[in-house]
């Protein structure tokens, strides 16, 4: 979210009858850029510019769509991990060729059906820590999290959660998700769990603001 430079096909020259009008184009002789003759000739990148830019743009295309991607943080869900304005980059490695997410993994992800059924686009991408993987119980009592019958000790939350959650049975193949700030988030305790297909990335590095430079803190859920 390049195309190749567009044919040397257009020269300039008169029109039928010889009217010496001016093409639409203007040839570069030297290198062959067709730039419009309204481009201002200071940004008129010869081919060797053209090919850099496209090559540039390929490989940060590639980076996004298999090693890592950039992202901007709108909201408090994840506070006090994550603050709005924060900048993270997701890694993709990991989830592509080493293992699936993992309780205590923060990720980003696509809306799944239950989202966009509440209206929010399928392409929308929210971000999560994950507390139950396929098969596990999840559980909130008491102003507290229970995973498969075990209390959680969480020092990484916001508050402890105000609210109830009756015991569910986290299904293979998909992850529960819930943010930091347990109050403040709209999260699987409301909407339900997340498909693994879903799943675009392992949030580990905040590179924004430059005082917070570094490795977001591993996390246990037991």
């Amino acid at each position: 979210s390049a195309g190749s430079a567009p044919p040397v096909d257009v020269v300039g020259g008169g029109g039928e009858g010889g009217s010496g009008k001016a093409s639409a184009s203007a040839v570069d002789e030297e290198d062959g850029v067709p730039w419009p003759e309204w481009w201002p000739e200071d940004l008129r990148l010869n081919m060797e510019d053209v090919q850099t830019v496209l090559w540039a743009f390929g490989i940060s295309l590639g980076v996004r769509w298999f090693i890592a991607e950039p992202r901007f943080i709108p909201s408090l869900s994840m506070y006090p991990t994550l603050d709005v304005g924060d900048r993270i980059f997701a890694e993709k490695i990991t989830y592509r060729f080493s293992r699936p997410p993992q309780r205590g993994d923060v990720i980003i992800f696509k809306a799944p059906d239950a989202l966009q059924e509440r209206g929010y686009p399928a392409g929308e991408v929210f971000i999560k820590r994950v507390v139950g993987v396929g098969g596990d119980t999840v559980q909130v009592k008491d102003r507290t999290l229970i995973v498969n019958g075990v209390k959680q000790v969480e020092p990484f939350v916001n508050e402890q959660p105000a609210y109830e959650m009756p015991e569910f049975t986290v299904p293979e193949g998909q992850v529960f998700v819930c943010g930091d700030n347990r109050n403040n988030s709209y999260d699987s305790h409301v909407w339900g769990p997340v498909p693994l297909e879903n799943v675009l990335g392992h949030a580990t590095l905040r590179y924004w603001p430059p005082n917070k430079l570094g490795n977001l803190p591993e996390v246990s859920v037991q």
